[in-house]
């Protein structure tokens, strides 16, 4: 485990929200605190998150897994609910 420094890019607006984290993180609980700490708002269909120019983080992913290393750009995902049924 080790401190990753991140930049989330926001879904809308484009600001981007600089952090310190325990690379052991996963995915929901990086959205997770992004909501308690009122960056994005909370959503009925959740959020992904996925490196900049790269790949999509799962859900249940460390970030150590997903291979992000410092200063790596995050965006945030909405959820759709497109072709669900």
């Amino acid at each position: 485990m080790a401190d990753v420094s991140v930049n989330f890019l926001h879904p809308t607006d484009g600001r981007q929200l600089n952090v310190t984290l325990d690379d052991s993180i996963t995915a929901q609980e990086a959205v997770a605190e992004l909501i308690a700490a009122n960056f994005i708002s909370p959503s009925s269909e959740g959020y992904g998150l996925a490196i900049k120019g790269g790949s999509i983080i799962g859900p249940d992913q460390s970030f150590e897994n997903a291979s992000v290393e410092d200063n790596t750009t995050i965006r945030i995902l909405p959820a759709t609910d497109a072709g669900k049924r």
